[in-house]
């Protein structure tokens, strides 16, 4: 988030349908790097930043989830809606910018009408002009601008192209007096209808042929070929769930096959590194505190990063490409099974990076109890922070030579977290006494050739923003393992295991001992899993702390495979084995949630409105949009 800007400076909000281009336009003009994507629902908050203009001056550009009309129904278009009038203390736009896709012109400027009659300052940008040369259309900004009485502006949000034309369209109707806003009263039956007829005689005088005569409707409403042939095959009911399950089996094959020379150079590093922090200091507690309790516990980690970014970084490409737009669509059918529709798709999907701002996306849906039945199924979804652990155990339990079953393993964890969530939600779906039914429209992008270099500027932002979040626990979590199986100190002499036995860790662990027997492990393996509950990712790195004295030196992904294959219990009987192996990924993927997450989704189904089991927990609209 950028850094907090003087309000003295005006304030322009960028405002657009979903999936218009409005985020992709606001990276453009501020240099921002928030996460954008071709379908609706990424923007569920807030974001802003600084926008330059000419002789030195500046806005505050601010850049709000996605809005149809000024009836919003979901907790995000609320939060637009309220933006826009000031409600509470908030101030009133001095400037709105709103963004229309060319190739729906017809349905997006309704909101401009809306806007215009409301009494705000606006210029339009016109996005997605490129596309209408796929269906022989040109686009006249001249001509909109003059049926429509506002300044318009063509802009490519991927490219930045036009941002300077509307730089000075932004400066010359800040210039301009301001009127007075207010909220218009909901239109009548008629008047919407007059504004939609409007919008289709805008849209007529605006596009043309490429050579210039004046085009039919069909010919407006004719689809892009391109998109239309693939989506024959995509969007198919059997053929494209198939093809859908494919591309992720391939992709989930490729984090163990691509990310392996990465993992093996690291863990080198690694291992370099803490070999290097003993031989340099002085054989002392605080040596083996930075070596093995910081370096090490880090290093356990850090390893498996390749694969979290080869993760996002293939997400990227078939986000960008315009492909799972269509998994909305796919997954329509089976969703409405459990009371969820294709529209909980986007925050499911945001659920597999990370279960918080799949919470938070879980706004973009307008029907109550959908949005709570998506909450229910969330923290069940195979989010990055256990994509370490089950790289560890899939790497002890995969044959090296055959990477792709650990692949298919890895694609069967992800589908049968999904399955779980959804189980989870139609459970709770019975429970939930609401008369709404969910129901999906969704506007479909068309298919586009991605750019390396967004979704390179995408994955990066996510990885530092991962790495952000996961740094802090795993450092002070390794450092407070360490003080745990080390202190108190040992008498001079004393082996690695029995120093461990003796510690605060130890008695602990003794503690969870007859729990952890029941799942074939040991009061080691308990004392890692506690760790889990601040941060998944870390228990790795607390399995390498824990079992020091069979991990060798080091803490790279060898070091830990060896543990895991030689850790046995007192009567010599294999600690890690296939049966134990399997309870631990069940346990990661089904009871252990960090405690973020269960403290957002508490706050959130409170904040839902729908009664359970008869008990109302609705707290109103103003708790659920703070």
């Amino acid at each position: 988030m950028s850094a907090p800007i003087s309000t003295k400076a005006p304030l322009v909000v960028l405002v657009g349908q979903p999936n218009a281009g409005k985020t992709s336009l606001f990276n453009a003009l501020t240099g921002a790097r928030y996460h954008t994507a071709n379908y609706p629902g990424v923007t569920v908050s807030y974001a802003e930043g600084k926008l330059g203009l000419a002789r030195g001056a500046s806005a505050r550009l601010v850049d709000v989830p996605g809005l149809a009309s000024l009836a919003g129904r979901s907790p995000d278009e609320e939060i637009t809606v309220r933006t826009l009038f000031g409600a509470g203390s908030q101030e009133i736009p001095d400037l709105v910018v709103l963004v229309v896709d060319a190739t729906q012109l017809a349905r997006h400027l309704y909101l401009a009408f809306q806007l215009r009659d409301a009494g705000f300052r606006m210029v339009l940008a016109v996005t997605m002009t490129d596309l209408l040369a796929r269906r022989d259309l040109r686009f006249s900004a001249e001509a909109l601008s003059e049926g429509i009485a506002l300044p318009v502006v063509c802009v490519h949000g991927r490219t930045g192209e036009g941002k300077e034309k509307l730089f000075a369209a932004i400066e010359q109707d800040l210039s301009r007096p301001a009127g007075a806003v207010a909220r218009p009263p909901a239109p009548s039956f008629s008047r919407v209808t007059a504004l939609y007829r409007e919008a289709e005689r805008l849209e007529r005088a605006s596009l043309t042929r490429a050579d210039g005569r004046s085009a039919p409707p069909v010919l407006l409403r004719r689809s892009d070929r391109i998109t239309e042939r693939l989506d024959r095959l995509f969007l198919n009911p059997v053929l494209g769930f198939v093809i859908f399950l494919a591309i992720m089996s391939g992709l989930f094959t490729s984090i163990f096959w691509l990310a392996s020379p990465a993992m093996d150079a690291i863990d080198a590093l690694f291992a370099v590194a803490v070999n290097g922090i003993q031989a340099a200091l002085p054989a002392s507690w605080f040596t083996r505190l930075a070596a093995e309790g910081v370096v090490g516990g880090v290093g356990a980690v850090v390893v498996f990063l390749p694969q979290i970014v080869i993760l996002f970084l293939w997400m990227g490409f078939l986000e960008d490409s315009g492909y799972l737009a269509r998994g909305a669509m796919i997954v329509d059918r089976p969703l409405s099974a459990v009371g969820l529709s294709g529209r909980a798709f986007v925050p499911l999907l945001s659920g597999f990076a990370c279960a918080i701002p799949g919470m938070m996306a879980t706004r973009t849906i307008p029907c109550r109890k959908e949005r709570v039945l998506a909450l229910f199924a969330m923290p069940l979804m195979t989010c990055s922070a256990r994509l370490p652990v089950y790289g560890l155990i899939l790497a002890f339990l995969t044959p090296p030579e055959k990477p792709w079953i650990g692949g298919l393993c890895l694609t069967g964890l992800y589908v049968g977290g999904l399955f779980m969530g959804l189980l989870a939600a139609g459970i709770y779906g019975c429970l939930m006494k609401s008369p709404e039914r969910p129901s999906l429209f969704l506007e479909l992008p068309a298919y586009r050739r991605p750019r390396l270099r967004v979704v390179a500027r995408t994955t990066l932002h996510k990885t530092a923003s991962y790495v952000k979040r996961a740094g802090g626990p795993i450092v002070w979590i390794a450092l407070g393992l360490w003080t745990l199986t080390h202190f108190p100190p040992a008498p001079p002499g004393t082996g690695p295991a029995e120093e461990i036995g003796r510690s605060w860790g130890g008695a602990l662990g003794r503690v969870l001992e007859p729990v952890m027997e029941l799942m074939g492990l040991d009061w080691r393996a308990g004392v890692a899993m506690i760790s889990g509950f601040a941060a998944r990712e870390v228990f790795p790195g607390a399995l390498a702390i824990m079992f020091h004295v069979e991990g060798g030196e080091g803490a790279g992904i060898d070091s830990q495979l060896s543990m895991m294959r030689t850790a046995a219990h007192p009567d010599g009987t294999p600690l890690f084995t296939a049966a134990s192996s399997a309870g631990l990924i069940v346990f990661f993927a089904l009871a252990l949630q960090c405690m973020a997450t269960v403290a957002v989704a508490a706050k959130a189904i409170a904040q839902s409105g729908v009664r359970v089991l008869g008990a109302n927990c609705y707290v109103g609209p103003q708790a659920m949009l703070n």
